[in-house]
């Protein structure tokens, strides 16, 4: 019974130095992606440790002492998708975690793409998080074949989500008081064909950002709403697309609604090789015309750091900080490899106009969420890996934040092992 029991509920470890953690939220959520290293996803090599599940890790905060626990629960993901593979709804104590890909089996060692070879997903889990210290599943419910993004209406209502199943590319959940889903809202008649990779709810809950992969476009969406039920009843397309680079990865609205902010890199990170150039990104900042009386267009385009992941608007809309994993993620032996990564801070005018202030490297591989705290004073980041020989651990960095005139940041003497893999990120306000 106790083998049992704690493969469904073990503990994670927590190392401080000399210094308590700076951090102001309820708690802290992450999601760790077993299947793989990080350095598969240059040559497909999995190195999956025997007995290694999936999991979802929950910090109560504050941490008093060294020996404070941090509960992980067996919970299917994957780091193949966006950032956006786990929401913490606003309304009920509950959080949801979308299965990108499905689990691989041991005897599975190499495989050659894995965006392509690795076990199709297709549901989203959801989690009782009403006592952080005793997380339970409560279901798990299906969605369509290979779920990329998922994002929640600010108002706890409705569940965006898109996947790369024919006739699923796009669609909203409504969910009952409960948070259950209840109905589906599919895409809009006559929407052009290609795979949807994001999603992303207006603060309004009036519109959507979806980004196209194929044809490297960022388009809006507008929910049209039953007088006496509000409920929405469909989608209809605002405006012309607006095409975004090379390859747009998840954005984000600022807090207040008023631009859209996306990176793009050069290539995808599956597809580097140690002889491939360097691929600094771009954060785009658009202004969506949500009347649809003219189109939408680009504000500015700011160069930030190599191979972005991620990126984390501060609460007041002023700071945004970019996760780079750079080559931290290349197999250790090769002559690529950075062994590090960094963060790239940048200020966002009211104008929109963005410039960068700072990068801060760091050792960790393939830092892949960040997160501000619910004051913006303080961030998270998840790490895959460290580098490190015999048991191999993920974990969460910090930093604190001087906002102001010269903003910069400085990083805590703090840091949480999480399990391997870890990749997504988010905070319980």
């Amino acid at each position: 019974m106790k083998k049992i029991l704690f493969s469904i509920l073990s503990l994670t470890t927590i190392l401080a130095y000399s210094q308590k953690l700076s951090f102001e939220a309820k708690g802290i959520i992450a999601i760790s992606d077993a299947d793989m290293a990080a350095s598969a996803f240059v040559d497909g090599k999995l190195f999956k440790e025997r007995g290694t599940k999936d999991f979802m890790s929950i910090v109560k905060l504050p941490i008093d002492k060294y020996s404070d626990e941090i509960k992980s629960l067996v919970v299917s993901n994957s780091a193949i998708n966006s950032a956006k593979s786990i929401v913490i709804s606003p309304k009920h104590p509950i959080a949801y975690v979308v299965e990108t890909r499905g689990t691989t089996p041991e005897t599975i060692t190499e495989i050659r793409n894995i965006y392509t070879g690795l076990p199709v997903g297709g549901f989203i889990s959801v989690i009782d998080i009403s006592d952080l210290s005793q997380p339970k599943v409560l279901y798990k419910f299906p969605t369509g074949k290979n779920p990329t993004a998922i994002d929640i209406s600010s108002n706890g209502e409705y569940l965006a989500l898109c996947s790369e199943e024919d006739g699923k590319e796009l669609q909203l959940l409504e969910l009952d008081p409960t948070g259950k889903p209840i109905r589906i809202i599919n895409k809009p008649q006559g929407f052009q064909a290609g795979k949807i990779t994001d999603i992303t709810w207006h603060p309004n809950n009036n519109f959507l950002v979806f980004t196209m992969e194929d044809s490297k476009e960022v388009g809006l969406l507008k929910v049209t709403r039953d007088g006496p039920t509000t409920k929405i009843i469909r989608l209809d397309i605002v405006g012309p697309t607006l095409k975004v680079g090379n390859l747009p990865s998840a954005g984000q609205f600022t807090p207040d609604g008023k631009y859209y902010l996306v990176p793009v890199i050069k290539s995808n990170i599956a597809n580097k090789s140690e002889s491939g150039s360097d691929d600094f990104g771009d954060m785009f900042v658009i202004k969506f015309n949500l009347e649809g009386k003219s189109e939408h267009y680009l504000i500015t385009k700011t160069k930030i750091g190599e191979t972005p992941t991620s990126f984390a608007i501060s609460p007041d809309g002023s700071l945004v900080a970019v996760t780079n994993a750079k080559k931290s993620y290349f197999p250790w032996n090769s002559n690529e490899s950075s062994k590090k990564a960094s963060i790239s801070l940048l200020k966002l005018s009211t104008d929109g106009s963005l410039n960068n202030v700072a990068e801060y490297e760091f050792d960790g591989i393939l830092p892949k969420n960040i997160v501000f705290d619910k004051t913006g004073e303080n961030i998270a980041v998840t790490v895959f890996d460290h580098f490190n020989f015999g048991k191999h651990f993920g974990g969460l960095e910090f930093w604190k934040v001087k906002n102001g005139e010269n903003p910069s940041l400085q990083k805590q003497d703090f840091k949480l092992f999480m399990p391997r893999g870890s990749h997504a990120i988010q905070i319980v306000k």
